[in-house]
């Protein structure tokens, strides 16, 4: 065979696969298998731009069962999540820089499964849409597949943490006792009921009102002397008046 015409086939070949590359890229989530139910920072990493185009935006729909979605976006990018959708803004990433961008979320509880993040990459011109899953789950080579992720069991749970048991702390009963004082008299007991006092306060027992005493047996004594006085005042003027008659009868007899 002419060497010219190998050569030339050998160009056409490489050029054709050169334009055709981007048909055959891919694009692998990081990692590529995780644990069903576990909670994972997905990565996503744009390879090149569209026909030399740089990239602007990412338009990721996530696969239903994931949970607690939240984008977080490179140095320079926006990332927000409306309802299963989740978008990158930025840039512009140029056609020849590899950037990747992350989602971290709940994977769905179903092991032995494969997923599918279908996005749409937007470029200044022009967009690639990474959509394409099999149909029949040959998995054949598709020209723009979207990123597939194997979910492997068992499925992955979150122990709660144990709660600690605290005692209930019983406070002892304080008994405060009154102390009653009781006052007998000679047909009733009466009750007196007197309050504890704090610590130095003495404790005073009701007055008990003394007894009357007997007017004879108190003024016995002094009534005893008043009548020995009269007594002698008495003789003494008796005396005297017997002396004043006498005095005078002998006056009488004289004349």
């Amino acid at each position: 065979m002419n060497p010219h015409r190998l050569l030339g086939a050998a160009a056409i070949i490489l050029v054709g696969l050169v334009v055709a590359s981007p048909a055959f890229a891919h694009i692998d989530p990081d990692p590529t298998d995780a644990q069903a139910g576990s909670e994972v920072s997905v990565g996503f990493t744009v390879q090149h731009g569209c026909d030399g185009s740089p990239t602007v935006q990412l338009d990721m729909r996530l696969p239903d069962g994931v949970g607690a979605p939240t984008a977080e976006p490179p140095d320079g990018w926006t990332g927000q999540v409306d309802g299963n959708v989740v978008t990158f803004e930025g840039g512009p990433l140029p056609d020849d820089q590899e950037l990747t961008f992350r989602v971290r979320m709940t994977l769905p509880a179903t092991p032995d499964t494969t997923i599918y993040f279908p996005f749409v990459q937007r470029c200044e011109v022009g967009e690639i849409r990474w959509i394409d899953t099999p149909s029949d789950g040959s998995g054949a080579e598709l020209d723009e597949p979207a990123p597939a992720m194997q979910l492997f069991g068992p499925v992955a749970t979150t122990e709660p943490a144990p709660a600690s048991t605290v005692p209930p702390t019983t406070v002892p009963a304080t008994t405060t006792t009154t102390p009653t004082a009781t006052t007998t008299g000679a047909s009733s007991a009466t009750a007196v009921n007197v309050s504890p006092t704090t610590a130095g306060s003495s404790t005073m027992s009701p007055a008990t009102r003394p007894a009357p005493s007997d007017p004879s047996a108190t003024d016995g004594g002094d009534g005893g002397g008043s009548s020995g006085t009269v007594v002698f005042v008495v003789s003494i003027a008796a005396v005297g008046v017997v002396a004043a008659i006498v005095f005078l009868q002998s006056r009488r007899s004289r004349r």
